[in-house]
C-alpha cells in the first residue's frame, strides 16, 4: 500500500530466489492478508484482467473457452478495477455501479473524492449486511447474509481452500450474495440454475485448471486442498519443488529500476502509518456494534512517540486535528513508545471525524493500482488543552504483559466438558 508496493514485493521475490528461498517447505514470501477470503477472491476471478485460476482475459483461447462454457461473448480486454473504476466515474465512463460487501467511501482512497464520484452516478446498487455511507448514496440496497448465514468456501494465502458451513438461517429478508446476483442474471434474460454454491465450484474446478478435481466433498468436514491440484487429483502443499511455471522449468529474476517517490510540501513533515486493529474490522461498521469489542477499543487514536509529544506539548487524551494535503480529521492523542520521533499510528478502524481516509489521496501503485495508503505526510495542530482521559481503557490487553504461547493450544479446549465435536472422528 505504497507508491511503489510492487516493486517491493518483486525485490523480495528476487531475494528469495538467488538465497535458494524458493520450493522448500517452509520458505518462500507468505504476504499477510488485510481479510479473509482476499485470496479466494482473486483466486476465483473478482478481478477485471483474470477470470477464475488467474486466466488472462487478452488470451483468445482461454476467453473462448469460457465464451462457450457461458453462452456470452466476452470483452476482449481487461475492464477498470476496483480502484480505477473511480476515475472511470470521474470521466463519464462509468455511470452505473454494483457494490458488493464493500464500505467504499471509508476505506477507499480519498473519502472526499469518492463520495463526488457516488453523487455523479445514475445509478447504484449497494449489497451488504449493514446499512454503511456508501450505502445511503444507492437507489437499491439489498441486504446479505453473513458468512455464517450460508455455504461456500474460503481461500487462505497457503493457497488452502476450506469448506464454509451454515451455522443459521439468514435475517428475514436477508439471502446469500449468490442467490442475490442470480436472480439478477435471470431478470437480464440469462438462464442461470444453480441450487447450491458446490455447483459453482465444480463449474470453476471445469474451467480452471488449477481448480480441477475440487469438490465440496473433498472438502467435507475439515478436510481442505491447496492449490494448483494435479491432474491424478493431488493438491500441492509446496510449490516449486520440481520446477517453475515457465517453458524450461527455470526461473529468471525480475530487474528493477528505482523510481522517486512522490513528495509533498515541507510543512507536513509527520509520517501516519496506518492499519488494522486485532478488535475491530474496516471501519467499524460491524464490529463497533459489539459491546464486548467496544469495551475494549470504544474510538480510533492517534499514537504519538514520547519525543514528540514533549516537542509539541502533548498528552495522552489531548485532541489534535491531523492534516494532509487532501483533508482532516480529529482525533485523540496516545502517548506510546510503540512508535517513535516523527512517526505516528492511526488505525483504519473509525468513521466520521475520525475516518483515516479523509487523509488519504489518490495515488496509487502504478502496476497493481493499490492505494498509497501507507506513504501518507501530515501535520498535526492542537487543538484544547481540555483532555478527556485514553482513548484506551485500562482493560485493554495492549497494558498488560502477554505471555507468548507455542500455538493455539486446542487441546486445552478439547478437553472442556462444555466442548461440542461439529463433526464426529
Amino acid at each position: 500500500q505504497q507508491d511503489y508496493g510492487s516493486d517491493t514485493s518483486t525485490a523480495i521475490s528476487n531475494l528469495l530466489l538467488v538465497t535458494g528461498n524458493y520450493g522448500k517447505p517452509g520458505c518462500g514470501s507468505y504476504p499477510l492478508r488485510g481479510h479473509n477470503n482476499v485470496q479466494g477472491a482473486s483466486d476465483f476471478g473478482a478481478m477485471s484482467a483474470f477470470f477464475p485460476g488467474y486466466q488472462k482475459v487478452d488470451d483468445v483461447s482461454i476467453r473462448k473457452k469460457f465464451e462457450k462454457a457461458w453462452n456470452t461473448k466476452l470483452p476482449a480486454k481487461p475492464g477498470f478495477d476496483n480502484n480505477t473504476c473511480l476515475e472511470a466515474v470521474k470521466e463519464s465512463k462509468i455511470r452505473g455501479m454494483y457494490v458488493i460487501g464493500e464500505e467504499l467511501v471509508e476505506t477507499g482512497s480519498d473519502s472526499n473524492f469518492i463520495r463526488e464520484r457516488l453523487e455523479e452516478l445514475d445509478f447504484l446498487v449497494v449489497e451488504d449486511l449493514f446499512f454503511s455511507e456508501t450505502a445511503s448514496y444507492a437507489d437499491v440496497v439489498l441486504p446479505a447474509a453473513a458468512s455464517l448465514e450460508k455455504e461456500g468456501t474460503f481461500d487462505n494465502t497457503e493457497r488452502r481452500i476450506q469448506r464454509l458451513y451454515k451455522v443459521f438461517d439468514p435475517v428475514e429478508g436477508s439471502r446469500p450474495d449468490w442467490q442475490i446476483v442470480q436472480d439478477i442474471a435471470r431478470f437480464m434474460g440469462f438462464d442461470w440454475d444453480y441450487k447450491h454454491p458446490s455447483e459453482i465450484m465444480l463449474e470453476a474446478a471445469s474451467l480452471a485448471p488449477m481448480f480441477q478435481h475440487v469438490s465440496y466433498e473433498r472438502l467435507e468436514g475439515f478436510k481442505s486442498l491447496q492449490w494448483p491440484m494435479n491432474e491424478d487429483g493431488t493438491d500441492t502443499p509446496t510449490l516449486y519443488l520440481k520446477e517453475f511455471h515457465f517453458p524450461d522449468g527455470k526461473a529468471f529474476l525480475y530487474p528493477l529500476e528505482w523510481r522517486p517517490m512522490v513528495t509533498v510540501e515541507a510543512e507536513f513533515d509527520l509520517h501516519l502509518n496506518n492499519g488494522r486493529l486485532l478488535e475491530h474490522f474496516h471501519e467499524g461498521n460491524e464490529t463497533y456494534k459489539s459491546p464486548g469489542i467496544s469495551e475494549k477499543v470504544p474510538s480510533s487514536f492517534l499514537e504519538v512517540s514520547p519525543e514528540l509529544a514533549k516537542e509539541r506539548g502533548l498528552e495522552t487524551g489531548d485532541y489534535v486535528r491531523i492534516i494532509s494535503k487532501y483533508g482532516s480529521v480529529k482525533n485523540r492523542v496516545l502517548v506510546t513508545d510503540r512508535v517513535s520521533g516523527k512517526e505516528l499510528y492511526m488505525p483504519m478502524n473509525a468513521s466520521g471525524v475520525e475516518a483515516l481516509n479523509t487523509l488519504t489521496g489518490r495515488n496509487m501503485d502504478p502496476d497493481s493500482h493499490t492505494p498509497s495508503y501507507k506513504d501518507l505526510s501530515v501535520k498535526i495542530e492542537k487543538l484544547s488543552d481540555k483532555r478527556t482521559g485514553s482513548p484506551l481503557p485500562k482493560t485493554n490487553p495492549r497494558f498488560g504483559h502477554p505471555n507468548p504461547q507455542d500455538g493455539v493450544m486446542v487441546e486445552k479446549k478439547w478437553e472442556r466438558a462444555d466442548y461440542k465435536k461439529i463433526v464426529e472422528d
